[in-house]
């Protein structure tokens, strides 16, 4: 039955993977057949103003804000705790947080456990984010409560720049309140990498968009510096440059000279690479082995594996873990955000251009391809192709968004207090 089971899964992923890989050369000039040469929907984008992105950005900051405030509203009601504004960083210094509160102010060779480094599996830009914010503000929590608000509301200019270009102010302000309102959306809120990676990958998805591929690698470094899945801003770029020359409509001389444009660029394409490098340097000037986190990961019981073994542990702990309440707070959201996700992304593949669809669609997997998925709810926070896709997918559907936005708000909400709570939400 596992078999059996293994085999169906990893053949849906192909033939998934395979329509949206000749959807993408259908994009870049093949001629292929319906549905995969199927034209994209019309969209009327436009170019947001100067004035207007300003009123994103401080939007999203003041949303930010209260939302911090509100959480300590929430969870003084619920718990009765009596918490003062002061205490308000250490509530959200959970789980992870504490770990990037101390390899900002101890660095990764003075924080050790055990006698080892463990937290070199922390990515390092955001710890360093924290440290200099740190030299101004006293706290090092609230400096990355700091770090995390002003990264969120960088993230959604560049959201919002992408979102409306493509498919318009209307679709651009529903991509910006699904996110918000998301279940595990207040993760940007906290001492987490959330935000940072958030800003990273927006910009350098909208720079690829605008194939502007200087900015686009400079955001790439920096989001791989971030975490690992910042590389996969190299198959977005790759996706759209190929999309751009459309070397597969050339014959002969202009086709030889579509894929030399594209091996010109090749460099910049690939500069995430770079970031993961400087990642490997810090491994090595910590411990003098470039790849000693693949050993501090086994501290973390993380790994490789593939997606379907992941469901299958997903759905054997969603119906029989011990605590019920651990059930409900990660098991099942990660098994339900799953099929979710993938029935999104099965309706939009062939609605919008490749370097969106081809992204989400990794992005998703790979996610659900961790030995120990404990933070699926987190890390979908940052697929943001797929939250393009749901406000494409609420166009004329106002209850239907209404609902959608509410039911999620309230989750959020619900989640946030177990999180406060040191409940299984991480």
């Amino acid at each position: 039955m596992r078999s059996f089971w293994d085999l169906a899964a990893t053949g849906g992923f192909l033939l998934a993977f395979g329509a949206l890989v000749l959807r993408w050369f259908a994009q870049g000039g093949a001629d292929l057949p319906r549905p995969f040469s199927d034209a994209l929907p019309f969209r009327r984008g436009m170019v947001p103003d100067a004035a207007t992105l300003g009123k994103v950005f401080l939007a999203a900051l003041i949303f930010r804000a209260g939302a911090a405030f509100g959480s300590l509203a929430l969870y003084n009601g619920v718990s009765g705790a009596g918490l003062s504004l002061a205490e308000l960083p250490q509530l959200w210094a959970r789980w992870d947080a504490p770990h990037y509160i101390h390899l900002a102010e101890w660095g990764y060779s003075g924080y050790i456990e055990d006698g080892k480094p463990l937290f070199l599996v922390f990515f390092p830009l955001y710890v360093w984010l924290i440290r200099a914010a740190a030299w101004i503000l006293p706290n090092t929590a609230v400096a990355g409560m700091l770090v995390s608000g002003i990264c969120f509301a960088g993230g959604n200019v560049y959201l919002y720049r992408l979102a409306a270009e493509e498919y318009g102010d209307r679709i651009a302000r529903r991509t910006l309140l699904l996110l918000w309102t998301f279940p595990f959306s207040f993760f940007f809120g906290g001492i987490m990498t959330e935000s940072l990676f958030f800003l990273t990958t927006s910009a350098g998805l909208y720079r690829i968009y605008r194939h502007q591929w200087g900015r686009a690698a400079a955001w790439g470094i920096l989001a791989s510096l971030t975490r690992m899945q910042g590389v996969l801003l190299i198959g977005a770029a790759c996706a759209e440059i190929f999309c751009q020359v459309k070397p597969l409509a050339k014959r002969g001389e202009e086709r030889r000279e579509a894929f030399r444009v594209v091996g010109i660029r090749l460099p910049l394409l690939m500069a995430p690479v770079l970031g993961c490098a400087i990642y490997f340097g810090l491994n090595f000037y910590v411990t003098g082995k470039p790849f000693a986190f693949i050993e501090m990961q086994e501290h973390w019981s993380q790994g490789f594996m593939w997606f379907p073994e992941v469901l299958a542990y997903l759905a054997r702990n969603a119906f029989t873990w011990h605590s019920v309440t651990t059930r409900w707070e990660m098991w099942i959201p990660e098994l339900a955000l799953f099929v979710l996700f993938a029935l999104l992304l099965w309706r939009s593949w062939k609605k919008h251009r490749s370097m969106f669809t081809l992204y989400g669609f990794v992005y998703f997997i790979l996610n659900y391809c961790l030995s120990w998925l404990l933070s699926a709810g987190r890390y979908l926070s940052c697929a943001i192709p797929c939250f393009f896709f749901a406000a494409d997918e609420l166009e004329g559907k106002p209850k239907l968004t209404v609902a959608l936005v509410a039911g999620m708000a309230v989750l959020q909400c619900v989640f946030c207090y177990r999180y406060f709570c040191w409940g299984q939400v991480m």
